[in-house]
Order: C-alpha cells, then sequence, then structure tokens
C-alpha cells in the first residue's frame, strides 16, 4: 500500500499489515492465539508465536479495497460468534485508525478450540 503525504511518501508492505492484525487479534478476549493458516499434521492447529503471526493472516487487495483472511484458536466454553464477532469489529477499527485503510472484508477463521484451565 502507498499513500503520499505533504511530508513525503508511505510504504506499508502487506506483512506489516499482518503482523499488526496478529498483536490486535490476540489482544481479543476469548482469543487463545493465532493459527497457521495452513494445518500442520493430522489435522491439529498450531499457536503461533509472536514473531510469526503473520503467517496466521492473509491481506488481499482487492478494486474494492483490501480483505482480510484471519486463523485464530478459540478459548472453550465461550460464544463463537460473540467472538469472531469482536475480532472483525477492533481489527477493523483498530487498523483503519492506525493506517487509514479501509478493509471491505473480514473473514475469520476459526482453526480450532482449546481448553484453558
Amino acid at each position: 500500500m502507498k499513500s503520499t503525504t505533504e511530508y513525503g511518501g508511505v510504504n506499508i508492505t502487506t506483512s506489516a499489515i499482518a503482523s499488526l492484525t496478529g498483536a490486535i487479534v490476540t489482544e481479543c478476549y476469548g482469543v487463545v492465539g493465532m493459527a497457521s493458516r495452513k494445518f500442520i499434521k493430522d489435522g491439529i492447529a498450531v499457536l503461533l508465536k509472536q514473531e510469526n503471526y503473520s503467517k496466521g493472516v492473509v491481506v488481499r487487495e482487492t478494486k474494492e479495497g483490501f480483505e482480510l483472511d484471519i486463523y485464530v484458536i478459540l478459548c472453550y466454553g465461550f460464544k463463537l460468534n460473540e467472538i469472531v464477532n469482536e475480532v472483525q469489529k477492533k481489527v477493523k477499527y483498530e487498523l483503519g485508525k492506525a493506517l487509514d485503510i479501509e478493509f471491505t472484508a473480514i473473514n475469520v477463521f476459526v482453526q480450532g478450540i482449546k481448553v484453558i484451565n
């Protein structure tokens, strides 16, 4: 993404958007962590560490704007649709505020559920 201000130009890579998105998502209530967009072995999702958050987010640029695919692992015992809805709202708000970008779609894919004691 490129933007120009009175002070010069700014280039933001899709991997920077993905990393920022991962950090925002992990702060949401009910989210255990980010998951890889590919199942590793035997259909088991693995939690990503902070430096690999971008592997759990896909950023696409379309004619209408940007689209995000976010892959998460959620906590057992909570309403999943409320967590997913909150993730979508928070990501749209925070990225819009920080990067001044309009997102046309924020898709959240639940890769697993984890029981937390």
